[in-house]
């Protein structure tokens, strides 16, 4: 076995240092209507609150970073890079146990690379160096490693056996509770973090491993189409972007366990529409006549769940915008602002009308994603085998989270503006 001292390649742009605690959770999809909104809002606020609580317990003599969260990763880096660097450096993981996290493949991905290192390391238990946290409670018997211990963290406080601790997040009667398991999660991580230090270890990467649960058994296919004059390479804020803008769009359609396939638009030989995704637009793709031909053949059987997102790297630029109204022309949104526009195939307006940012386009993309899904579950020539029980085969994107939900009901939905009002009233 490893002695665990192995040098760990840190990513050009993210955090070197290493961290007390990797948070790992099931990503939720965002809702219809409020493409925006963050719909782990939650997760992202017991973050903070578990990071302050490790900085009030920590010797700080360490030179660790408090926590990771997937979502402090720069926009512009390789975020798989990044997390597998995260995982290699991080001494406790933290998963938050809900229904999806056991169903999908990437949060069970982390922990298979966490597990595989710590076994490397010569870890005698692996799952000492876990802290499992019932976010939502799961179904009747379901049995999960580790569940014994996510249930001990919140022995003696109200509502966290039945509710979880999102739903004492979230509610002001049981905010002390809420405190009292957050103190008690971070004295046990920097217990184990500085009695029992671990030096960074190389942890596999997530695409090389296996989710230990019992998952989908094959997830549906993405579609990341890119129409551009420089392919799938297409960087269109190379000051900021790392990886083609296509690899941002694969990861973020995996996090939601889709199997990503990228492409590049060519013509009348790319049959388009057999499963849901994005053309990824260029502008300049339409300067050519054989760009403009190439929109024109995949106008003609561009189906509802096939979204167009047309990137403007150059707003500014009088020769872009007249390029992009001609795209936008050839595909039939040149009205997508107004209420006649085809929303099925737009998606998010926005997309359609141009994005000028990489940060915007991270934004959106989860919501093209959900969209496009629930355009294919609504029309398009769906074929699904029978899922394993306790799987799903799909995304189900207009209700993949309702089990997730369940004890939150409806205030589960808000736009994150709302999150504050929610945790003080």
């Amino acid at each position: 076995m490893s002695s665990g001292a192995e040098v760990v390649a840190q990513p050009a742009t993210a955090d070197s240092r290493a961290s007390y605690f990797y948070l790992s959770y099931a990503h939720s999809p965002p809702l219809a209507g409020v493409p925006s909104a963050s719909p782990d809002q939650w997760v992202r606020a017991f973050f903070d609150d578990l990071t302050d609580a490790v900085r009030g317990q920590w010797s700080g003599r360490r030179g660790l970073a408090p926590g990771f969260f997937d979502q402090e990763i720069p926009l512009g880096s390789n975020w798989r890079t990044s997390l597998t660097h995260a995982l290699s450096t991080a001494e406790v993981f933290v998963p938050l146990y809900s229904p999806g996290y056991f169903a999908r493949s990437w949060p069970g991905r982390e922990w298979a690379s966490f597990e595989h290192r710590m076994t490397e390391a010569g870890v005698r238990n692996p799952l000492e160096r876990f802290a499992p946290v019932l976010w939502i409670p799961l179904p009747p018997g379901q049995d999960e490693p580790g569940l014994d211990q996510a249930l001990a963290l919140g022995a003696g406080q109200d509502g966290y056996a039945e509710n979880g601790l999102q739903a004492l997040l979230r509610l002001k009667p049981y905010r002390a509770s809420y405190a009292r398991i957050v103190n008690r999660l971070a004295g046990h991580i920097v217990k184990v973090a500085e009695t029992s230090p671990l030096a960074p270890s190389a942890a596999p990467g997530i695409d090389s491993v296996r989710s230990p649960f019992t998952v989908a058994a094959s997830a549906g296919v993405f579609a990341v189409t890119v129409a551009a004059p420089s392919g799938t390479a297409w960087r269109p804020f190379p000051d900021v972007q790392e990886l083609p803008l296509a690899e941002y769009a694969a990861t973020l359609a995996e996090q939601f366990d889709l199997r990503a396939s990228v492409s590049d638009l060519d013509g009348a030989s790319r049959q388009l529409g057999g499963d849901p995704g994005v053309i990824l637009i260029d502008p300049e793709f339409a300067a050519e006549e054989s760009g403009r031909r190439a929109l024109q053949q995949a106008a003609e059987v561009l189906p509802p769940w096939t979204l167009p997102v047309l990137v403007r790297s150059h707003e500014a630029d009088p020769r872009e915008a007249e390029l992009a109204e001609r795209v936008q022309a050839i595909l039939g949104l040149t009205e997508v602002a107004a209420p006649a526009a085809r929303p099925a195939r737009s998606g998010v307006p926005e997309a359609a009308a141009g994005i000028a940012s990489l940060e915007r386009f991270v934004a959106l993309m989860p919501s093209l994603v959900a969209e496009a899904e629930r355009q294919y579950l609504r029309l398009g020539p769906i074929h699904r085998a029978t899922p394993p029980s306790g799987s799903r085969l799909r995304l189900r994107a207009d209700e993949a989270d309702e089990a997730d939900e369940a004890v939150s009901g409806e205030e589960a939905t808000r736009p994150a503006e709302h999150a504050e009002e929610d945790r003080d009233d």
